[in-house]
């Protein structure tokens, strides 16, 4: 967990390890089409946001500007089922 004070002078607790998933987001602003990944949506971790991709492994990845970065399984499939509820 991160901890950032607010303007407010407030505390406020940010879990930066939640995923959120939005299927058929808006993923062209963060990458362009790429071979042998199925493009999803939009994933966010905290403050950062990319395109969803599936992998022709099957692996989940956020993609920002072509570059790939593994997400935890768990935690992406489970926000990829909750989006698509």
């Amino acid at each position: 967990m991160e901890q950032r004070l607010e303007d407010a002078g407030e505390l406020e607790l940010t879990n930066r390890a939640r995923l959120i998933v939005t299927v058929g987001g808006q993923w062209r602003l963060y990458t362009h089409a790429m071979c042998g990944f199925e493009m999803l949506g939009t994933v966010q971790r905290g403050m950062e946001i990319g395109a969803l991709a599936r992998t022709q492994a099957g692996l989940l990845v956020q993609v920002n500007a072509g570059a790939i970065r593994a997400l935890d399984q768990r935690k992406a499939l489970a926000a990829l089922l909750d989006a698509s509820a």
